[in-house]
């Protein structure tokens, strides 16, 4: 009996210095946060264009106040089918990358990923895309308009 408990203390205190999912030591909330190193830069990187094409045009915008904030959401139309992967991307940011305004502008530009192969055209309904974007009430301070822009068109919203 007392060699089944020495064996089991034994056993604790190796696995407490163990860096596994038993060592009661790393149960934290989530699994734990660990810090591992990154070969990022500190300030991020320098890299601002966005190989996405933008849209061909913006067929809609509304802009829905929800707590903390209002959500752009924008219909967007491609030239043809099977484009994938929409954004609304800001023009203007802060230094900390956060969404900002320029002359109480905020500027979204619709962004999407063309298809590899060029997909026949159906009908307007089959090709329209719908992207969102979120504002928090701090980026909305200085807002009096929100523009999406497409390639051929851009549709605004005023306070």
């Amino acid at each position: 009996m007392k060699v089944q408990i020495l064996a089991g203390v034994i056993a604790v205190l190796v696995l407490a210095g163990c860096e596994s999912r038993y060592n009661p030591g790393n149960w934290g909330w989530f699994g734990g946060g660990r810090s591992e190193p990154t070969l990022a830069p500190r300030k991020g990187y320098v890299d601002d264009s966005d190989p996405r094409p933008v849209i061909d045009q913006v067929v809609s915008m509304t802009v829905d106040k929800v707590p903390g904030g209002a959500v752009v959401t924008a219909v967007g139309l491609p030239r043809t089918q099977g484009y994938y992967a929409a954004d609304l991307i800001s023009t203007y940011e802060t230094e900390a990358g956060k969404p900002a305004a320029k002359d109480g502008v905020m500027r979204l530009e619709f962004r999407i990923v063309p298809p590899r192969q060029p997909r026949p055209v159906v009908n307007q309904a089959s090709r329209e895309v719908v992207s969102a974007f979120y504002l928090s009430d701090q980026a909305l301070q200085s807002v009096r308009q929100i523009t999406v822009v497409g390639a051929r068109n851009q549709v605004s919203s005023r306070r």
